[in-house]
């Protein structure tokens, strides 16, 4: 009877264990953003100071939590623009973005993944394709979306009469270390 109650036991907590969430954190990649103004396409800051809690347990379809970037540290390659990016974010009020991730789902053309972006204090809903490939310690996630500045209040800075464009693509690149 006693052996038959420890492998009861020792058989759900071996179970349990395998469901246990496992923490991820950010290895190494970049988050950028892409816009233009007419002459100039090659506005791309980026970062690679990003914070990640994210968590999922044995399947990648598990995956949730939080990506974070504090904005000033997206650079390009000129500071004085990025000095102008700064202020139309409004970093002062609002120094950090934040994607919410809610759910993963495969699909016939990879995953998507469901969440909210938090940019100047706004949260709108956002749908990513991804390409995740799920190695032994870490996971990888790679793909992209677009948002309207204007969507999150804030107005496209302009330059001499011109404007930069509303739209902006957001990329991102990111290796996670499975802790």
């Amino acid at each position: 009877m006693f052996n038959k109650i420890a492998f009861s036991l020792i058989s759900a907590s071996l179970l349990c264990g395998s469901m246990y969430a496992k923490e991820l954190s950010f290895k190494e990649g970049t988050i950028g953003a892409q816009t233009e103004i007419l002459g100039d396409s090659n506005i791309n800051p980026k970062s690679s100071q990003v914070v990640a809690k994210l968590s999922m347990d044995d399947a990648v379809e598990s995956l949730k939590g939080d990506i974070s970037l504090d904005l000033l540290n997206l650079k390009s390659e000129n500071d004085k623009r990025d000095e102008h990016m700064y202020e139309a974010l409004h970093v002062k009020a609002q120094p950090s973005t934040t994607f919410k991730l809610k759910e993963v789902k495969k699909e016939a053309d990879g995953y998507h993944l469901f969440g909210t972006l938090t940019l100047n204090k706004q949260v709108k809903e956002i749908d990513t394709k991804a390409d995740i490939a799920d190695q032994n310690d870490h996971l990888n996630l790679k793909g992209g979306f677009n948002i309207k500045m204007s969507d999150f209040g804030i107005e496209p800075p302009t330059l001499l009469f011109l404007s930069v464009r509303d739209e902006v693509a957001i990329s991102y690149d990111l290796t996670l270390a499975k802790n």
